[in-house]
Formats: C-alpha cells, sequence, structure tokens
C-alpha cells in the first residue's frame, strides 16, 4: 500500500454506455455577458454539435468527453472552469490563425478565453480534465454572435444530416 493509501481497481467506460454532456450534470449551464439569449437557443439548437461524456470519475476527479463538431461548426469565444487537454481525432479545428490537425491537440488552462471552428470537414475531438465537473462562461462579441448565427443558417441543415455518434 502506498503513502497516498490504496490502489484503486482498473475502472472501464464503453462508448455504448456515452451519454449526452446536457444529461450528465457534468457541465452547468453556460452564462453569458450580454442580451445573446437567442442567438445562444439558435446555436445550440443547429444539430452541429453532438457532446458526449465516456468518462466521469467524482471520486479521482476525471473526465474524458468526445465531441463531434459539423463542417465550419463555430464554438463562440468562451472559457472552463479547469484545465483542459485536447486531442484531435480527425478532422481540424481552427483557432485564430493556427489549424490543428488530427494526431495533435491543445490545452487551455482554467478561465482562459478560445474559441475554435471546425475545419471543413468537421472534427471528432477529445476533451481530458482532471475534474468531473465544470462550467462554462461565453464571452463571445455581438460581432462575433452574429458570424455564428449566419454560420448556423447557412449549414444546420447539412450539419443535422451528416451527424455522428460516439
Amino acid at each position: 500500500m502506498s503513502a497516498a493509501g490504496p490502489r484503486r481497481g482498473i475502472r472501464f467506460y464503453d462508448k455504448a454506455a456515452a451519454r449526452p454532456l446536457h444529461e450528465t450534470g457534468m457541465m452547468s449551464m453556460p452564462t453569458t455577458e450580454g442580451d445573446v439569449d437567442d442567438q445562444l437557443v439558435e446555436w445550440g439548437l443547429s444539430g452541429g454539435h453532438v457532446v458526449n461524456v465516456l468518462y466521469q470519475d467524482g471520486d479521482n476527479g476525471m473526465s474524458l468527453v468526445w465531441s463531434w463538431f459539423g463542417p465550419g461548426y463555430v464554438l463562440p469565444r468562451h472559457s472552463h472552469s479547469a484545465d483542459c487537454l485536447y486531442y484531435v481525432i480527425s478532422g481540424e479545428a481552427h483557432l485564430g490563425n493556427r489549424t490543428v490537425e488530427a494526431g495533435s491537440g491543445f490545452f487551455v488552462p482554467a478561465d482562459a478565453p478560445y474559441a475554435y471552428s471546425a475545419g471543413p470537414d468537421g472534427i471528432q475531438i477529445l476533451e481530458f480534465r482532471g475534474v468531473s465537473s465544470f462550467d462554462m462562461r461565453i464571452t463571445e462579441s455581438p460581432d462575433g454572435w452574429q458570424r455564428i448565427v449566419e454560420t448556423v443558417r447557412e449549414r444546420s441543415h447539412d450539419w443535422k444530416a451528416a451527424a455522428v455518434d460516439v
């Protein structure tokens, strides 16, 4: 037995048991700046994303989330209350002038604002966190929301037809 206590057994997770993020209570409802409720709802219902929790362990404070975002899907400028390590499975993420391709990733410290969009083929991405719950604070500008909503209106139908599941 180590000084930290007894070793815990191996824990498994199965993609068939993954649940949508909004059903787990892992992430609180996003907070926003300004009067953006209509834009937030339109973006949230766009069909451009599938986000499932593969693993959540409150005892050890670990979580793993799998996400799919359709081609050109834009995540608004936001931050989370926990560090996150992202790994691109397929497709690519565009963060400013940087493209993160499959097999690469990026780290975002807690409370650091960031935004990205999915590449032309969409993206599948893993999110690793050292916590089992976190929040989301959206700080997108009014002009940014306008661009996001325009993209939603142009691509929503295609996203809904192309959506994949874990």
